[in-house]
């Protein structure tokens, strides 16, 4: 009996710093949550829907824009949030990966962007880049947005 205490000990301790004997794997449900928030936040930009862009964003979440200085909290995410959607043209991403940590508390996504704004002599401008999306699983169980990152291709 006493040979065979460590071992349950052992076994156990494994468990609890794993956290597999206790949790399941809900990495494939947690990157389908993921997948149809970034399309709804998607379509909510195409109808420049200011408080749903917003709605995807924790409290404390950040905004990496290019040629910007860093863009964090609520306040400042609204400011920017109204520019951009106030001025003219198009955004659609396309999600290319989502990974989950096994913990399930933490994911990124990565896609593909594209903008197409009015140019000179009507002529549509095109720029397309890449992004990373940090998402956090909150309290509540959604996720959220902590870190939004973009960058044109050129």
């Amino acid at each position: 009996m006493y040979q065979r205490r460590p071992m349950l000990v052992l076994v156990i301790a494994v468990c609890a710093i794993s956290q597999s004997c206790s949790r399941p794997d809900r990495r494939a449900a947690d990157e389908t949550a993921i997948r149809a928030a970034s399309r709804e936040w998607n379509n909510a930009e195409t109808a420049k829907d200011l408080q749903k862009c917003l709605s995807f964003y924790a409290e404390d979440g950040e905004r990496f824009a290019t040629g910007s200085p860093l863009i964090a909290g609520t306040a400042a995410l609204r400011k920017e949030w109204e520019k951009y959607l106030a001025a003219p043209g198009s955004f659609n991403w396309t999600t290319s990966k989502v990974e989950v940590a096994r913990s399930g508390d933490l994911a990124y996504e990565t896609g593909v962007f594209v903008i197409k704004t009015p140019g000179k002599n009507q002529e549509t401008r095109t720029i397309n880049g890449k992004y990373v999306l940090v998402w956090k699983k909150l309290a509540d169980g959604k996720w959220k947005v902590v870190a939004d990152i973009d960058n044109p291709d050129s």
